[in-house]
């Protein structure tokens, strides 16, 4: 029972990281554009 719930919860937790990520990402892309900063 419980590796059931593991197997149908660590996707869920791996992409709500992995969205976390990516709008952190586009935050920091898009306050570089308003700024005139370069990301790298």
């Amino acid at each position: 029972m419980m590796l059931t719930v593991y197997f149908l919860v660590w996707p869920v937790i791996s992409a709500g990281i992995l969205l976390m990520l990516i709008v952190s990402l586009v935050r920091d892309i898009s306050d570089a554009r308003k700024t005139g900063k370069k990301m790298l």
